[in-house]
């Protein structure tokens, strides 16, 4: 039964997009304080859609308690998820699934996995008023480079149409990295050239353009980043609102 379970979860972690795992205390289906600032920090005030919340326990204990365990440990993430970002877990499903094989105390935990939403950037930059700033989405380098994945070439060329559209808009490219206190090779600098240097290359007067590297010094989270999800949050490329008329 315990193996036909572990098969029952990998499709589960392969069809999620991103997941964040919180683990509980022996026996307690409540997480403990440190377990939900960490969730917070991860989840809340993200553009997200919680597609799952799947619950599991050590294998100390009777399996039947377990199970029961392990939905409870679900459904509480599920309420707590509800009361934080409901607009983001109402839909989520929530399942118990019991003791896991590998004997872990790790695997007191429940794991939620979730959707990035597409961003708009275009209404979110008409929206936005002089001096407001704008991470954009969807943009990302080769780790330590200043070179651009090929997946973001959707997200540079869409800020590309919105400066084509608005000939008044003025912006700023603003650099930062994550991770580390230094930023001796001024990567984040680089990092906003390259999206500067786009736009100056797709016929957008440098007039209306510029850019500069923050290094690590403006982070949405303190260094040293805890989780995954804050160094993606201090690892960006904003827009920073100039002029717009």
């Amino acid at each position: 039964m315990k193996y036909i379970l572990l098969f029952l979860l990998f499709p589960l972690a392969c069809i999620a997009q991103d997941s964040l795992v919180v683990h509980f205390e022996l026996n307690k289906d409540q997480l403990n304080p440190q377990e939900a600032i960490k969730l917070k920090k991860s989840l809340v005030g993200k553009n997200i859609s919680i597609d799952r919340i799947i619950g599991s326990t050590d294998s100390l204990g009777h399996q039947f308690y377990n199970l029961d365990l392990s939905l409870r440990r679900a459904r509480n993430i599920k309420s707590l998820l509800d009361s934080l970002m409901p607009n983001s877990s109402k839909n989520a499903e929530f399942q118990g699934i019991g003791e896991l094989p590998t004997g872990n105390l790790l695997d007191r935990k429940v794991v939620i996995y979730y959707q990035q939403k597409a961003d708009n950037l275009a209404a979110k930059i008409n929206a936005a008023k002089v001096g407001d700033k704008i991470t954009l989405k969807n943009l990302n380098f080769e780790p330590g480079q200043d070179v651009l994945l090929p997946s973001s070439e959707g997200a540079i060329r869409e800020l590309l149409e919105i400066m084509k559209a608005n000939p008044k808009l003025k912006i700023a490219i603003e650099g930062h990295i994550c991770c580390s206190e230094e930023d001796d090779r001024n990567l984040s600098g680089l990092r906003a050239k390259v999206v500067h240097d786009y736009l100056l290359n797709n016929q957008i007067k440098s007039s209306r353009i510029s850019y500069k590297g923050y290094g690590s010094k403006r982070p949405i989270y303190p260094l040293p980043e805890k989780t995954e999800a804050e160094r993606i949050s201090n690892r960006r490329v904003e827009v920073r609102i100039l002029s717009t008329q």
